[in-house]
Formats: structure tokens, C-alpha cells, sequence
């Protein structure tokens, strides 16, 4: 097809779609408040903006995860002051049973809340959030203790070891778990050859006051002593734990605030300028198009003079 516009007006619609384009381009800006929308608009900026992007990504997805941790490590933390009070009423128990003047409702009595803090401590163990076991290790998906009638006494672990970790902005891991079976049920005894197990101490105690041996009573309150040390070293493990992850927690908001930062530096408009720029764009297009009208149409007769 013959164009049949002239040069000059072939010129006039050429400048009125730049100057509509930079009107439209900074309507954008100040709406958006954004001055890059591809990379043809900053072909040298777009790797830093790409890079800070997934930096602000990876953050965040750490400050999800540090949430998660912080509810885990709380509730652990939270969990062992508990059990912490259990062994404090199973050493007054074991105190009051050596009682001389003890009667058998008494012996009845304290056997039955001795059963009861072994449930308690139960409970204790098999702690859940979220649908996960706190004190299960990696195998968090399976509850690490039960307890067995026949046998009188907890199950073994059902857990496993613990190996999971968190992380620092900048990646710097720590601990943020301890397995079930080394906190409850250690294996381990102390320097006199004391068991460090806290479902032990408490059988001990249960099973000497049903059988009414002060002397039993005795080993089962070194037991329950021995066992509280233990946990102690836990609780310990745990508060550390929740300082490390606050710290963590604060480092990413400190590290968040800065990449949005340098983020805003990058790809933000300047929006005093994009409405100088939209102004200014519809003023000369209204100037354009003034001057244009006031232009007199020519007839075949201005032509032939």
C-alpha cells in the first residue's frame, strides 16, 4: 500500500508516538513506582536486580524457617522446665516416703502420684507441633516413647538421632535439637554409677514405694537426682539454643532491611521526576497538536498560484 502522507506529516505522527510513549512510560513509573520493567529498560542494572531479588528470597525463606525453629526450640525449652518440676515432686516423694511414721494409705498414696508423674513425664517426652515430635530426632514423624503395661515400665526410643540444624544469615549452622532417648532416657551413669535415665528414676520410685523399702527409697531419690542433672544439661542446650536463634532472627530482619534497601536503589522511580516527565509529555503533546491546527489546509488553487 502508497502511504499518502506527506514527510512532514509522515515527521508530525513520528514525534506525537514518542512524546505518547514517554507520557505512557511515566504514568507507569508513577503508578508503579518502579523504573524497570524489562531488561531492555537497564540492560547494565538487571544483574544486580536479579542477584538482589534472589538474595531477598533466600532471606525470607531463612526468617520462615527461623519462625518454625523459634516454636520448636520454645516449646522444647518449655517442655523440660516442666519436666524439670516432675523430678522435683519424685524427690519430695521419695523424701516422704522415708517417713517412718508412714501408713500404708500414705505408701498407697504416694505410689499412685509416683504412676502419675511417670505419665506426666510420658507426656513430657512425646511432645508434638505442628504435627511434628519434638523429641524424636530426624524421625520426628514417630512418637519416641510409650508405655508398655505388661513390662511396667516406658517403651524404648522409637526416635532417632538428631542432626538437624538452622542457620545464620551468611550460613553459619548450629544445633537446634537433641534426641529424645539422650534427654529421657540416657543410657549413660554418672561417677558413682548412677543411671542418668529419668523414666528409670521414676520406676525406681514407684517400685519402692509399692514395696514400701525405705532403702529402695534411697537409691530411687540418688536415681531422680542423677536424672535431674541430666535434664538441667538439656534445658541448658535449649536456652542457648533460643538465644542462637533469636540472634539469627534479628540478623535477618537487619539483612532484610538492607537488601530492600539497596532493592529500592535499583529498580525505584523517582517520582518527582516521572511526573515532571507525564506533565511535560502532555504539554508538548497539546503544543503539537496547537500548532498543527493552526497550520491552513492548502487547496489545488495555492498549488498553481
Amino acid at each position: 500500500m502508497i502511504s499518502t502522507l506527506s514527510t512532514s506529516e509522515t515527521s508530525f505522527l513520528r514525534a506525537i508516538e514518542k512524546l505518547q510513549a514517554r507520557g505512557d512510560r511515566a504514568q507507569l513509573e508513577v503508578s508503579s513506582g518502579k523504573r524497570i520493567f524489562s531488561v531492555s529498560d537497564e540492560p547494565d542494572g538487571i544483574s544486580a536486580l536479579l542477584t538482589v531479588r534472589a538474595e531477598i528470597e533466600s532471606n525470607d525463606q531463612l526468617k520462615n524457617n527461623l519462625g518454625r525453629t523459634k516454636s520448636e526450640v520454645d516449646a522444647a525449652e518449655n517442655g523440660l522446665q516442666q519436666a524439670t518440676k516432675i523430678l522435683e515432686r519424685a524427690r519430695t516423694l521419695a523424701v516422704q516416703g522415708q517417713n517412718g511414721f508412714n501408713v500404708e494409705s500414705t505408701w498407697t498414696a504416694l505410689s499412685l502420684e509416683a504412676g502419675d508423674l511417670t505419665q506426666q513425664m510420658l507426656n513430657m517426652s512425646n511432645l508434638a507441633i505442628e504435627g511434628r515430635y519434638i523429641f524424636s530426632g530426624n524421625s520426628d514423624g514417630n512418637q519416641p516413647f510409650d508405655f508398655d503395661p505388661g513390662l511396667n515400665a516406658v517403651t524404648y526410643y522409637n526416635g532417632s538421632a538428631a542432626t538437624r540444624k538452622s542457620l545464620f544469615p551468611g550460613g553459619n549452622p548450629f544445633d537446634i535439637a537433641r534426641p529424645g532417648d539422650l534427654i529421657f532416657d540416657n543410657p549413660g551413669v554418672d561417677e558413682n554409677g548412677i543411671s542418668k535415665s529419668v523414666f528409670s528414676a521414676l520406676k525406681s520410685l514407684k517400685d519402692a514405694l509399692e514395696a514400701l523399702n525405705p532403702e529402695q527409697l534411697r537409691d530411687a531419690l540418688r536415681a531422680i537426682e542423677t536424672s535431674g542433672k541430666n535434664i538441667s544439661g538439656e534445658l541448658s542446650f535449649y536456652g542457648a539454643t533460643q538465644r542462637r536463634v533469636t540472634e539469627a532472627t534479628a540478623a535477618a530482619e537487619t539483612t532484610s532491611l538492607r537488601l530492600r534497601s539497596q532493592l529500592s536503589r535499583l529498580e525505584d522511580s523517582d517520582l518527582t521526576e516521572a511526573i515532571i516527565e507525564s506533565q511535560q509529555a502532555q504539554f508538548q503533546l497539546q503544543a503539537a497538536f496547537q500548532v498543527r491546527g493552526t497550520r491552513r489546509s492548502q487547496s489545488l488553487f495555492d498549488y498553481l498560484g
